[in-house]
């Protein structure tokens, strides 16, 4: 296909801004971890160590290790070393947050949290620094999957669930479907690890969720949910969060959740199972409902970030995250479909590369995080570019192969790499 993932030049620029991008995040190595990263490229040490900040930032370094970019390995083993030692809890657990004491220890902070978002991302570490080659992350990987059975995993919705108090140990009743996908592309790069079925399955029954979800909701998702998997009315006691109120609805999830159907869908073909009916249909619906809701002519363009339930714009920002998940999603739903379809996403993929271009970034590497409509700097939600990973899955994917995730087709390559240099 003549689609823009394959040209050479599109390719080259890619890589020179993963580069780029690798060199400013590691401007955010601290003592222990890695910290909040400030728009001049500034760690902000003032700030508690985050531990989802952290293990995107050693996934980045994984990535980073694995295309043959000096000093990553170091990244990597010194990410690791904060999540198997400062941020870890009495309980076996990990902290969502903590300050460092020392190299080895933390006082958590006040009214501590345990995290599924912040887990997620550590697994999605942790599989990518054994693929780099680190093996000393397979006992960590293997603790994380002890606590995922013991506090995280919800057999009865095939899902997980959202934050526990650290003092008491009592489990919010919010669920939320950004931190489920995120936790799916965490188990199939843990999957791709290991060979475990288990994560796998695990991956596969929340998309099952995200499918049943997305046809309930007339295909434009929500966050937030209650025990029960129901949409949180507006009216709720729910706080926003990250500017998402209860019963807004986000183009940006119904990206992601398109790219992860997609590839689960693929991963079936190619192991000879056959995917279920309901997955093409569902992933195409999610996303041309999104493009509809999401992207905009007007101001600067680009895809809204929510809309409220009776549709109109309730959060007008551009979010960096939604834009790469808008190309990746057109990247993966351009295999599955008919070749005049294909063609249409093919555009769509290249709208979304040079909106990205001309709007979420400030030169080489360094991507803005959010935008206002005007097209200046928003700091609503992000202060600064503490976060790599998103932009880094995008300038990866490429032209790879749509039933590997990004980390798996980056430790494929580098594989392949490496039989031909000693060949």
């Amino acid at each position: 296909m003549n689609a823009p993932w394959n040209n050479e030049d599109l390719r080259r620029a890619f890589d020179a801004d993963f580069d780029a991008l690798v060199s400013f995040a590691s401007r955010s190595k601290a003592r222990v971890g890695f910290a909040y990263l400030r728009a001049d490229g500034q760690a902000d040490l003032g700030r508690p160590l985050d531990a989802r900040i952290s293990a995107r930032m050693t996934h980045v370094f994984a990535l980073a290790q694995m295309r043959g970019i000096e000093g990553a390995s170091h990244l990597v083993s010194h990410g690791l070393a904060a999540l198997t030692g400062p941020l870890r809890a009495a309980n076996g657990s990990w902290y969502a947050e903590v300050v460092p004491t020392s190299e080895t220890s933390a006082t958590p902070v006040p009214r501590a949290i345990l995290s599924q978002r912040a887990q997620s991302a550590m697994i999605g570490a942790a599989a990518a620094a054994i693929l780099a080659g680190h093996e000393d992350a397979r006992t960590l990987l293997d603790d994380l999957d002890r606590d995922q059975d013991t506090r995280w995993w919800d057999p009865s919705y095939g899902a997980v669930r959202e934050n526990i108090d650290a003092a008491s140990g009592k489990r919010s009743p919010l669920r939320r479907l950004s931190t489920n996908l995120d936790t799916a592309q965490a188990y199939l790069a843990a999957w791709e690890a290991t060979g475990q079925r288990v994560w796998f399955d695990r991956a596969r029954s929340i998309v099952r969720l995200v499918g049943e979800v997305a046809a309930r909701c007339g295909f434009a998702l929500p966050d937030f949910y209650d025990e029960e998997w129901r949409p949180l009315p507006p009216s709720c006691e729910q706080p926003p969060l990250e500017l998402i109120r209860p019963g807004d609805t986000l183009p940006g999830l119904g990206f992601k959740a398109v790219r992860l159907i997609g590839q689960t869908h693929a991963i079936l073909t190619r192991m000879g199972e056959t995917p279920c009916l309901w997955m093409l249909d569902t992933a195409t619906a999610l996303y041309d409902r999104a493009l509809a809701d999401g992207w905009t002519d007007q101001g600067i363009g680009g895809i809204i970030y929510t809309r409220d339930p009776t549709g109109v714009v309730a959060a007008p920002q551009r979010m960096h995250w939604v834009v790469c998940e808008a190309a990746s999603a057109a990247r993966v739903l351009a295999e599955l479909v008919e070749p005049d379809r294909a063609d249409d996403l093919a555009v769509d993929y290249a709208r979304a590369v040079a909106w990205a271009d001309s709007h979420a970034r400030a030169g080489a590497g360094r991507w803005i995080h959010e935008i206002a409509p005007d097209g200046t700097v928003s700091m609503h939600v992000w202060e600064g570019r503490p976060d790599a990973l998103t932009a880094a899955r995008m300038l990866a994917r490429g032209a790879a192969p749509i039933d590997l995730t990004v980390t798996g087709a980056t430790a494929r390559a580098a594989a392949a790499a490496h039989r031909s240099s000693v060949a």
